[in-house]
């Protein structure tokens, strides 16, 4: 019994020292003192092919970045399945808070209601959920920014003006309520003789406006319910040699430029940057316990030719970060192509993180994986094998990076942009210079690059689609871009057919080693190769290799960086960007 009490009374001074323990030489110890919470922010974007969502991620992420909070972006690539799968990952992986741009405002509902039932905080950016009530909803006026557009077209036109409407995604707040500020004005003002969706799509824009203008020529104006499908009316119209009035809604880049180009006539100037940033500093501040407002709006503004080049006076430009995957830095044309990119970011003032896969497929992904991990804002990928990366690169643009590919296509995604030299046209003109030297029916063999990768199979396409038809090729095999392997399957084909007397590498390291077998073994073999580097030109210089393909690696790379730039800055850009081959023969070589 005594032990009892003792251990009792043991126990009883264990606790008060506990409890009092708040102030040990003047440093606050107590578990009363409240710290900042680590909580998770989930943002479930509806799209990242619109210019305006690319800026409120950027903005998003921003913040997150200020805050020291972790912010995880899906893409739901305007698919309602994919946005409720999505919110539904997001909360199991214990986000505490779910900042949702809803493809449709009404189909979310179910998904919303679940993760608030799960105790995760929801604020809805730009378009509203309809049937659940959010914990904050921010957006810009749309009904007041719709109007501000359509009375600019009667001020600016006059009353009763033919006119037509191009409607926003259907279901989404932003479309609702845009076309209700249209019809506010237009209903009483404008003749509306058309009104039909294109989805906020560009290429939609265009084709719907195609068939109005079709249908009804005298269309005099036009209220489209943003920027992209505006722009796409603009080349419908011009397209028809129509001149009509086009007032869009966004402010995005492109729209701007336009403006000021006197294409265009207006938009509405929302702050899609500042709606992101604004977002997240909300989340936020819930995470901590804070109360936030339940509505919080964002300031609109018209903005036409009179004020379009103080619209972006002070917005910073796009540093970065960017990540370049480089198939392998054991070829001087990819040193070339990164030594292009480096220079470019240095003028740009872009952080630009360069990592070296080896040449391994596996490297790669992991290599991708980790600089999307490290949140950079834009890929550039040189693959290693075209098929093999689709997964990584996949998985990167569903958390809203925009991907680049250079040099070398990646199979079965779309990519923001393609930035290659023509490789078929190339090894044509290569192959063709073979049968311009020493006629047709030349007994010939073809050392491919490394199987799977774009490269190696368009520049074979090339040479096939000429060679077939006017030489004998005797042998193909691959040797991987690599000159040690270029001099052994060269030395295994000299053995096994000594008439050889041309040979089409699909690299100039392979020719090389091509150079090189056949002058071991005594043979007069013409070597034509595909790259230009420096030891092939001094080859050619020599007399030891007949050609190459000069494509410009450097600006290859150096192009990379800036149309990432571009992106990063909100711009559109080109699905496809060529670079420039030429043939290398002793003739211009030296130059």
């Amino acid at each position: 019994m005594k032990r009892m009490i003792k251990l009792l009374f043991a126990s009883l001074v264990a606790l008060c020292f506990t409890a009092c323990a708040i102030v040990i030489d003047g440093e606050e110890k107590t578990a009363s003192k409240k710290t900042e919470s680590t909580g998770s922010i989930g943002l479930s974007i509806s799209t990242l092919n619109n210019p305006f969502f690319v800026t409120l991620v950027e903005g998003a992420k921003k913040a997150a970045g200020d805050l020291n909070a972790k912010l995880t972006v899906v893409d739901a690539g305007d698919n309602v399945s994919k946005q409720v799968s999505d919110i539904e990952d997001l909360v199991s992986k214990n986000v505490s808070v779910l900042i949702v741009n809803a493809v449709d405002s009404d189909a979310l509902t179910g998904a919303v209601k679940a993760a608030m039932a799960k105790g995760v905080k929801v604020i809805s950016v730009d378009r509203a959920i309809n049937g659940v009530e959010v914990d904050c909803q921010i957006a810009s006026d749309n009904v007041a920014g719709a109007e501000l557009a359509t009375q600019y077209i009667v001020d600016k036109l006059g009353e009763g003006v033919i006119t037509a409407e191009l409607q926003g995604t259907m279901g989404s707040s932003a479309a609702i309520d845009r076309g209700k500020g249209f019809h506010n004005i237009a209903d009483a003002k404008l003749k509306v003789v058309a009104s039909q969706t294109a989805n906020f799509n560009r290429t939609e824009g265009m084709s719907v406006m195609e068939n109005m203008l079709q249908a009804n020529g005298d269309i005099a104006a036009v209220f489209a319910a943003n920027d992209e499908m505006a722009l796409g009316a603009l080349e419908a119209s011009s397209g028809a040699g129509k001149k009509v009035m086009v007032v869009g809604f966004d402010a995005t880049d492109d729209a701007v430029e336009s403006i000021k180009a006197g294409r265009m006539a207006a938009t509405i100037a929302q702050q899609p940057g500042l709606i992101g940033e604004t977002a997240v500093r909300a989340a936020s501040d819930l995470v901590n316990g804070k109360t936030v407002a339940k509505s919080i709006p964002v300031k609109v503004t018209l903005v036409t030719a009179e004020n379009a080049d103080k619209l972006n006076a002070d917005k910073p430009a796009f540093e970065g970060p960017i990540g370049l995957s480089i198939s392998t830095l054991n070829n001087p044309f990819f040193v070339t192509l990164v030594e292009g990119a480096k220079k470019a970011a240095g003028d740009l003032g872009i952080k630009l993180t360069v990592v070296d896969a080896g040449d391994n497929v596996s490297k790669q992904v992991s290599d991708i994986e980790d600089l999307v991990s490290k949140n950079v804002s834009i890929l550039i990928v040189n693959a290693v094998d075209s098929d093999a990366l689709t997964g990584a690169v996949k998985v990167a643009k569903s958390k809203g990076v925009k991907v680049i590919s250079v040099d070398r296509a990646i199979n079965g995604v779309e990519v923001d942009c393609q930035i290659a030299s023509d490789n078929v046209a190339g090894a044509e003109l290569a192959t063709q210079y073979i049968v311009d030297k020493l006629g047709e029916g030349v007994i010939t063999a073809e050392l491919q690059g490394t199987m799977g990768s774009s490269a190696a199979i368009d520049r074979g396409k090339g040479f096939h689609n000429i060679a077939d038809a006017k030489l004998k090729v005797v042998a193909s095999q691959t040797a991987n871009f690599n000159r040690t392997e270029g001099m052994s399957v060269m030395e295994n084909m000299l053995q096994a057919r000594g008439n050889i007397a041309a040979v089409f590498a699909a690299n100039d390291e392979m020719a090389l080693g091509a150079v090189e077998a056949s002058s071991g073994a005594g043979k007069k073999v013409m070597v034509v190769g595909f790259d230009a580097t420096d030891d092939a030109v001094e080859a050619i210089k020599a007399g030891r290799m007949a050609a190459t393909i000069a494509q410009q690696p450097g600006l290859i790379g150096e192009t990379a960086v800036k149309t990432a730039a571009e992106l990063g800055n909100g711009k559109t850009v080109a699905k496809n960007i060529p670079v420039k081959v030429t043939l290398v023969t002793a003739e211009n070589a030296g130059k």
